[in-house]
């Protein structure tokens, strides 16, 4: 229980730490109210928080997305502990889901706990299942959330794609590295950092490759390389922290 405790308390923390820091790079919006923008929204960008115009998504679609995605991911997390022991690379792909459906549950709950709130909070996803590439996918569709937190971050480097995507990439890697890793280190003193840098790194890589060769091909190719690209590496990011985390192994 105690691993768990650490796990959710340092994600909060990273989370914090990720939106005072976007606060830091927008001095232009500073007037706005740290502390109203840090609790009072799940946004992390304070760009996109300040100028949100989305329109709120009905109250009972949100109540129906968390149900179903917190199903989803307790059948995922059941059938991985009673029927799929011991598990190898080819299992961890087989639950890699687990980790649309953690961030959907977040989202929704995020959506929930700030309804009443005036601001208009986006959805986390915006249908990223139904992506027709690797850039729709990471770049229109998949956490928009952190994308918006990203291109704060990472909008000063414009000096080339390849420079562009492996900054943005890179410093994904390293926060999920400090939200995954940093917990488990702390309280086994053993360290699985890299891994999931490595599987960002991966996917930046993968995107300068589509963007100079696979858009050549046809639709039904650019979707087979999409969740290659997205699923092959995946147990690099669900490593054994994380599955740790879930109690799907001891």
């Amino acid at each position: 229980m105690s691993y768990r405790l650490v796990f959710v308390f340092n994600f909060f923390l990273i989370i914090l730490l990720m939106k005072y820091v976007s606060w830091l790079l927008h001095p232009k919006i500073r007037r706005e109210n740290l502390f109203k923008f840090i609790f009072k929204s799940p946004l992390l960008s304070a760009r996109n928080y300040q100028s949100s115009q989305q329109h709120k998504e009905l109250f009972h679609f949100i109540i129906l997305k968390l149900f179903l995605s917190g199903l989803y991911l307790s059948l995922i997390i059941l059938v991985a502990r009673e029927m799929l022991q011991p598990l190898n690379y080819f299992k961890v792909i087989l639950i890699s889901p687990i980790i649309y459906f953690l961030t959907e549950f977040c989202g929704s709950l995020g959506q929930l706990m700030f309804y009443p709130l005036s601001i208009k909070i986006p959805p986390i996803h915006r249908h990223p299942l139904i992506s027709k590439s690797l850039g729709e996918f990471w770049g229109r569709r998949w956490n928009i959330w952190v994308q918006d937190w990203l291109r704060d971050v990472s909008r000063y480097q414009r000096k080339s794609l390849i420079a562009k995507l492996f900054v943005t990439f890179l410093i994904s890697g390293i926060f999920h590295e400090l939200m995954g890793n940093l917990p488990f280190l702390i309280c086994f003193k053993r360290s699985h950092f890299g891994n999931m840098t490595l599987y960002f790194v991966i996917q930046g890589l993968g995107l300068w490759i589509e963007k100079k060769w696979v858009w050549k091909f046809p639709p039904t190719i650019h979707r087979l390389y999409l969740w290659l690209v997205v699923l092959l590496p995946a147990p690099l990011f669900i490593n054994y922290p994380i599955l740790l985390f879930f109690g799907i192994l001891e």
